[in-house]
C-alpha cells in the first residue's frame, strides 16, 4: 500500500513548477484549478492531482500525463483503461489545511481524508458540536468530551470526523451513507500515530476494516483499508507514510506551454484574507 503526503502550504512553485505540474495533468483538471480564487486552494488541487500521477507511475513506470482520469457519477476519480498491473487498484486523494494525502492499494479498499484541528471562525465550541450533534453517537460524544480543554476536546471531535470520512470515502457513498450507523472505538495515540481503532456498523463490529491514523504538525490524516485475502495488514502498515516535496514527485519534464497559466495563478492572493 501507498500512503504519502505533501505539505501544500510550504510549496511556492516556481514558473518551471507550476508549469511542468500543468503539464502533467488533462486540459479539464487545468482548467479546474485555474478556477479557483486562491493560490491555497489551486495548490491542494493540484497536488493531490499529481500525487494520484506520482502512485501510478511509480506503479507502472509509464510517464505521468500518460494516464487519463475521469470521474464517476459520485464525482470520484477512476482511470481509463487501466494498464494490466494497476487492475483492481483502489486510490483515494484528501486536502485540508496545510497537506494533501493519497493511499493507494491493489490489494485492499482505501480512503483517506486529512482535517486539520481548528475552530471554525465566528464561532464557539459549542455552536460548532450543535451543528455537527447528530454526525455521531453518544458513545463517540461522550469520548469526543471527554478532555478537558477545548482544544482537547476539539483533537478528538477531529479524530472521529476524519475516521468517518476515511471510511465512507473508502466505500464511495459519502456522507449520505449516514454516519450515526458507524461507531469507532478509538486507540490509543502513541508518537501521534494509532493503527488499534476499531468499527462498528449498526452495532456490529466490521473486523474486515482497519485503520491508520497519524496527527501531524496539527493535522490528522487517516486511511481506512478493507481487508481481504491477500491483503496482510501488518507488512502493509510496516512501510512508513512518506512525507513528499514537489521535488520528489515524478512530474512531467516539459513545461505546459502557456506561461499565462502561471501568471495568472501568481498573482492570485494565497489566502481569503
Amino acid at each position: 500500500m501507498i500512503r504519502c503526503v505533501m505539505n501544500t502550504a510550504s510549496w511556492q512553485p516556481t514558473e518551471s513548477e507550476w508549469l511542468r505540474s500543468a503539464a502533467t495533468i488533462s486540459a479539464t483538471e487545468r482548467d479546474r484549478i485555474a478556477q479557483f480564487m486562491y493560490r491555497r486552494d489551486a495548490k491542494q488541487s493540484m497536488a493531490g492531482r499529481l500525487l494520484m500521477r506520482n502512485c501510478f507511475s511509480r506503479l507502472t513506470d509509464a510517464p505521468p500525463e500518460s494516464f487519463t482520469l475521469l470521474r464517476d457519477s459520485s464525482g470520484k476519480p477512476y482511470l481509463q483503461n487501466p494498464p494490466s498491473v494497476l487492475a483492481g487498484l483502489s486510490f483515494n486523494v484528501s486536502h485540508a489545511g496545510e497537506y494533501a494525502a493519497l493511499a493507494a492499494s491493489t490489494t485492499a479498499l482505501v480512503g483517506v481524508d486529512v482535517m486539520k484541528v481548528e475552530l471554525r471562525r465566528n464561532t464557539t465550541l459549542e455552536t460548532f458540536f450543535g451543528h455537527m450533534r447528530r454526525q455521531f453517537t453518544d458513545n463517540e460524544w461522550r469520548r469526543i468530551r471527554t478532555p478537558s480543554t477545548d482544544i482537547g476536546k476539539l483533537t478528538n471531535f477531529y479524530r472521529h470526523w476524519c475516521l468517518k470520512e476515511s471510511y465512507v470515502k473508502a466505500i464511495g457513498t459519502g456522507i449520505k451513507f449516514g454516519l450515526q450507523r458507524i461507531e469507532f472505538d478509538i486507540g490509543r495515540l502513541e508518537s501521534g500515530q494509532c493503527r488499534d481503532t476499531t468499527v462498528s456498523i449498526d452495532g456490529v463490529l466490521d473486523q474486515e476494516w482497519c485503520f491508520e491514523e497519524l496527527l501531524l504538525d496539527n493535522h490528522f490524516i487517516t486511511t481506512a483499508a478493507k481487508c481481504n485475502d491477500s491483503w496482510n495488514r501488518t507488512e502493509s502498515w510496516n512501510n512508513p507514510i512518506e512525507v513528499l516535496s514537489f521535488n520528489d514527485l515524478i512530474v512531467s519534464k516539459t513545461e505546459y506551454d502557456d506561461n499565462f497559466y502561471f501568471l495568472t495563478f501568481n498573482e492570485k492572493e494565497e489566502n481569503p484574507k
